[in-house]
């Protein structure tokens, strides 16, 4: 199988996809040979690749279905030749996202956002630091995220004549004037990292992100996360401006504040954010009736 993959990323259907996806596939690549590399080609049957889908599935559908398709993008030219029979990939089925359809970005906890800053600052990746700060505690889009540039950090101020940074900006999506407090979280996290693009956010080389490709880097950071028990593989980058939405609407902020900070055109998506607080406050306080109904029983066993 090694010598499959080695000509694959030689190939011309290689060698013609964006640089970003071809690094993206190197690094599959390379895990694949590195682990399968010795493996004969006659083995490559539909059981030998539906296991391989059970193994890899706990990593989420996303990093999955990629490993997937790099193998048999790699392993096509030897099935036109019949070196691999009867195209076992026929019946291979994507992995479907494990999230409910309701919720289809689900919301990165408090220490997902701060292990995946950690991870890319370690990695030497500050400017996706960045892009993952912008998400959580800007509640920007992905477009915005790649885009925001850095003098839309201004000064100004609040409603008490107190100067504060604050962003201000038209976003790219629909237009919509951004001018906002800039959290203090945000704040922190953009002043120890050093600016080194005309955007806020940037890619390893100090150029603006391109969507896909940032896409692709959250990607790969979560694969590793989640290999470190560290945050879950499925999450997105949608999911880091749900978390934002979501702790506003904890945070007791009506409609028309959580539409101010987001960005929002309408309430209804501020709606969503506010019906799924109060199921989360409800169940917390069904639980607290719950736990206090055990309290009284046991008091009064004991006597009390």
């Amino acid at each position: 199988m090694r010598g499959a993959l080695q000509k694959y990323n030689k190939s011309a259907e290689f060698l013609l996809l964006e640089r970003s996806t071809q690094r993206y596939y190197q690094y599959k690549i390379n895990e694949l040979a590195e682990v399968f590399g010795d493996v004969a080609l006659e083995a490559v049957t539909y059981a030998f690749l539906k296991e391989l889908q059970d193994v890899w599935a706990h990593r989420g559908h996303k990093a999955c279905n990629d490993l997937m398709q790099v193998l048999r993008n790699a392993l096509k030219s030897e099935i036109a030749k019949s070196k691999i029979p009867n195209n076992p990939f026929a019946n291979i089925v994507k992995l479907k996202p494990a999230v409910s359809k309701g919720e289809p970005h689900p919301a990165w906890t408090d220490e997902e956002v701060q292990a995946a800053i950690d991870k890319a600052i370690e990695l030497k990746q500050s400017g996706l630091a960045r892009g993952i700060a912008l998400g959580r505690w800007g509640g920007f889009r992905r477009g915005g995220i790649c885009r925001i540039p850095v003098h839309a950090r201004v000064y100004g101020f609040d409603q008490e004549d107190t100067r504060q940074r604050r962003l201000y900006w038209m976003t790219p999506k629909r237009g919509v004037l951004c001018d906002k407090p800039e959290d203090s979280r945000l704040s922190e996290l953009l002043d120890r990292t050093p600016n080194r693009a005309l955007t806020i956010a940037y890619n390893k080389r100090g150029d603006p992100w391109k969507e896909r490709a940032f896409n692709q880097a959250i990607d790969r950071l979560l694969e590793k996360l989640s290999q470190e028990g560290k945050a879950r593989a499925y999450l997105d980058v949608h999911g880091l401006r749900h978390a934002r939405g979501m702790e506003l609407a904890h945070g007791g902020a009506s409609e028309f504040q959580i539409m101010a900070q987001l960005e929002h055109l309408t309430p209804f998506t501020a709606r969503i954010y506010i019906r799924q607080a109060s199921r989360a406050k409800g169940a917390d306080d069904g639980q607290a009736r719950v736990d206090d109904l055990i309290r009284r029983r046991q008091a009064g066993k004991d006597g009390i």
